[in-house]
């Protein structure tokens, strides 16, 4: 007779496993690349004209009435079998100036582009669309000649594109499938802005390793093109929109979004009042820091650092309506339970103090043996602490131990947290660890049973 192993048995060697947390992951490069790329252009427009009875009308640039914001998508790298993977040992561009051997699961193959253009593109632009509005763009848009080698030249841009122009859309996006070989699943960056400075173009690189149906893939898409937008520390410093607060949980100091709509929503997320706007990532280094909303007080944020449910909430569309471009649509926002009405000290003290938190269901001490589920539901995990050679900085010391804490990689600031495992996901993982679940990659957060907390 077949029995099921024990199950912190078999959880306690899947933890063991080498990369049983880490494949899970996307790790958004995005203050990288948008450094490799450099400022974006400015897009050349050029009036539309319209055939009236005697003659012509000049159709006007910009619509003053605002209106869902419209996204067309090219894919002329994809139809290029020199610029991805069509077989393992390959040799392929990164779009970043370098090139890459291919593996087996970076193999653009017929269904992962169907899947690309057919449902991750469609689904995650929604996202955008129903909550983001623009002046609608009438004319056309002449796309500039990037110069060879930098990331925005990589990219094959139809001639006709930079004679003619594009049109028929508030934002054009260029997208690749190319190998991308490390945590980051999907990178862009934007490429052209219009005279107001709303970007117009921007380009996309979707690893085909990272290509599934699933929720989670569709929001790290969504991430992505939020950045070909404008959300990074660029484009909010540029919008005056960003202040330096000193003497934050023991830092020096912490930088924020305290830009009006923002800071109003920020207050009333965390219910506080005196909070002096929303939090960025300080941690992650040259690729995440300063263009993400800090994951320690928003760890399940659309524009957190490393992806994880991605609720598009009221704080990253404040700060899109912010930037002067966008008009958010409110009745949209996602509800995000993470820091929600958890008050100041949330922002202003420590996680943990002695081993004890005010705040249960985000952070943990790993007395618990038994998997529950991580706070998007995701997934089940465990609470891991880990003990480091030296001390600490005193403002990450959560326990009596000052060596203890959190996994730095984590972007939390040390602060220890249920961690989901690469074989106890929703999407994919495995049934015999995860009893009462339904499994798929269309399965968002159904945990059942002893399991779910």
């Amino acid at each position: 007779m077949r029995h099921t192993p024990h199950i912190p048995l078999l959880l306690l060697l899947l933890c063991c496993c080498t990369g049983a947390f880490a494949a899970a992951e996307h790790r958004c490069i995005f203050d990288r690349i948008s450094r490799e790329a450099g400022p974006p252009m400015r897009a050349i427009v050029r009036e539309l004209l319209a055939q009236e009875r005697g003659g012509t009308q000049v159709l006007t640039v910009f619509v003053p009435d605002w209106a869902p914001i419209r996204f067309k998508v090219f894919s002329e790298d994809m139809n290029n079998s020199s610029r991805y993977c069509t077989a393992a040992g390959e040799s392929r561009p990164d779009f970043r100036g370098g090139t890459l051997v291919c593996r087996e699961q970076d193999v653009l193959t017929a269904e992962k582009k169907s899947i690309i253009l057919n449902q991750m593109f469609p689904r995650a632009i929604q996202l955008h669309v129903d909550r983001l509005h623009v002046q609608p763009f009438t004319g056309s848009a002449i796309v500039p000649s990037f110069t060879p080698g930098t990331i925005c030249g990589n990219f094959e841009i139809p001639s006709s594109h930079h004679t003619t122009g594009v049109f028929g859309a508030d934002m054009f996006l260029y997208a690749a499938g190319a190998p991308i070989g490390d945590s980051t699943r999907v990178w862009s960056v934007p490429c052209a802005t219009l005279r107001g400075e709303r970007t117009v173009i921007g380009v996309i690189n979707i690893g085909p390793d990272s290509v599934t149906e699933s929720e989670f893939s569709v929001r790290i898409v969504a991430h992505e093109i939020a950045h070909a937008l404008g959300f990074g520390r660029r484009f909010f410093e540029a919008r005056n929109m960003t202040q330096t607060i000193p003497e934050v949980r023991g830092k020096e100091n912490v930088l924020v979004v305290s830009s009006p709509k923002t800071l109003e929503k920020t207050r009333a997320h965390f219910n506080c009042t005196s909070a002096p706007g929303m939090e960025l990532e300080d941690e992650g280094g040259d690729g995440t820091a300063r263009s993400h909303w800090k994951r320690r007080n928003a760890k399940d944020e659309l524009m957190a650092g490393l992806a994880g449910a991605g609720y598009y909430t009221a704080l990253t569309m404040a700060a899109f309506e912010d930037m002067g471009f966008y008009r958010a649509q409110w009745g949209m926002a996602e509800r995000m339970p993470w820091g929600g009405n958890s008050g100041c000290e949330l922002l202003t003290q420590k996680c943990l103090t002695n081993g004890v938190t005010r705040y249960p269901k985000m952070f943990c001490r790993a007395r618990r043996r038994l998997p529950v589920c991580t706070s998007d539901r995701l997934a089940l995990g465990t609470c891991i602490t880990t003990t480091y050679p030296d001390p600490l900085p005193a403002q990450f010391q959560y326990f009596r131990n000052p060596r203890r804490g959190g996994f730095l990689g984590d972007l939390m600031d040390y602060c220890p947290f249920i961690r989901g495992y690469k074989y106890t996901r929703c999407i994919d993982g495995r049934a015999e660890v995860m009893p009462g679940s339904r499994i798929g990659p269309k399965v968002q957060g159904d945990l059942k049973g002893e399991w779910a907390a």
